[in-house]
């Protein structure tokens, strides 16, 4: 059974968590530069008014101050990466690359020599740069209390980042501009611009397709209680911005599908398909990052409203209208549609579906993929009515027929 499914932002996310935990620690045993006896356990950081705790404690040597250059690097949403043959560390951030050369008292920021003020240090096999270096090179605001034994860290939230597979993303907040650093390790690069006017909580997540295109979700969720949704993708080719949408949603966010395949039997390979819609319209972009179909939502689901999609197919779209809620499955050979709630639901939980606006209206049907050795499209439910398993229902767009999922 090939069974198509939502799940490529988790593996994204955790190939990224394997490639950074296998590159970054530095083996080498605890050296001359640093022993046990000079941590202090005692030193606390801050950032932003919080505390963080750094997996490595900070230490003082000869009245200089040391932070262990991989906790703070990423803290402040750089990327550090240690050459263990040539002994180098690099960390990088938009517009800002430093390269530090263990042994030595020089380093490099964006190509220009800078001298260090105290020599690197090194504490059971982790690189340590003097507070005043990091403060320097990065442009944040690092302070040291003496009697308060305290270092506190102060950046704006300007930029924000988020990871895909072995690669790094960040957005400048009130500009929109968006750099991608792909492998992680390397300079980011800036792509383009987000035409956006980010209000409150973002999120990002990226998925890269097998020729290279880069699909990135970008999510603002603001408004008391948080139930307003902006969301934004865009279409990355060739380290450039070709296209972009925003959508947006009220009390009810599903991620949006961004990618799909199918077999072109005539040649016998597979075709890509990347997705963007604003809501009223799906655009379905070829491998060279063209688009090839544009479908008008409301007109094919027969609702004026703004939609999720939910998934997609060379013959067919799930999407969810905002407001109504109602999951509906559109063949895209007749233009044909299906409320689902209609078809697999029955007594109590139709009547919840009809009938229910806590917390939104609509049926609470979620959509799992294909199963494309049937040709099913496979729907889960977990009813408020019972303790029962959650069920997953079968539809078949050729037959139209439903049933009952089983393994």
């Amino acid at each position: 059974m090939v069974f198509k499914s939502k799940i490529h932002a988790m593996v994204s996310i955790a190939a990224l968590a394997v490639t950074i935990a296998g590159s970054l620690p530095f083996s080498s045993p605890a050296s001359a530069s640093g022993s046990l006896a000079q941590v202090s356990s005692g030193i606390k950081v801050t950032m932003n008014g919080d505390e963080f705790q750094p997996n490595s404690a900070p230490y003082i040597k000869k009245g200089t101050v040391y932070l262990p250059l991989r906790d703070i690097g990423e803290l402040l949403g750089s990327v550090v990466f240690w050459n263990s043959s040539s002994k180098t560390v690099t960390m990088t951030y938009p517009e800002l690359t430093v390269k530090l050369n263990y042994g030595s008292e020089k380093a490099t920021v964006n190509g220009k020599a800078k001298t260090l003020t105290a020599p690197l240090g090194l504490v059971n096999g982790r690189i340590y740069v003097p507070l005043r270096f990091l403060s320097e090179a990065t442009g944040a605001d690092v302070k040291w209390n003496a009697k308060t034994q305290t270092v506190s860290i102060s950046q704006s939230n300007e930029i924000v980042k988020g990871i895909g597979v072995n690669s790094n993303i960040w957005l400048k907040r009130g500009t929109g501009e968006l750099y991608i650093a792909h492998p992680y390790e390397q300079a980011p690069v800036k792509v383009g611009k987000v035409d956006a006017d980010f209000k409150e909580l973002i999120s990002l997540n990226m998925f890269m397709t097998s020729n290279g295109n880069m699909l990135l979700t970008i999510m603002d969720n603001h408004g008391e209680p948080h139930i307003n949704y902006d969301v934004y993708g865009v279409l990355v080719r060739n380290n450039a911005i070709v296209s972009q949408k925003k959508a947006s949603y009220f009390q009810r966010y599903e991620e949006n599908e961004i990618y799909y395949q199918y077999l072109d039997e005539a040649k016998n390979e597979y075709v890509e398909r990347t997705l963007l819609t604003d809501g009223r319209t799906l655009s379905v972009f070829d491998s060279e990052g063209k688009e090839v179909e544009k479908y008008d939502l409301p007109t094919l689901a027969g609702k004026d409203e703004n939609y999720a999609v939910l998934g997609a197919g060379k013959d067919y779209l799930v999407v969810r209208p905002n407001r109504s809620g109602f999951v509906t499955v559109i063949d895209l050979k007749n233009n044909t549609k299906v409320e689902m709630y209609d078809k697999v639901l029955t007594g109590d939980d139709l009547d919840y579906a009809r009938n229910n606006d806590v917390p939104y209206h609509g049926d609470i049907l979620g959509y799992l993929g294909e199963d494309t050795s049937t040709g099913n499209l496979l729907f889960s439910y977990d009813s408020p009515f019972d303790n029962k398993p959650i069920k997953v229902f079968t539809y078949n767009l050729k037959t139209g027929k439903t049933g009952t999922h089983s393994e």
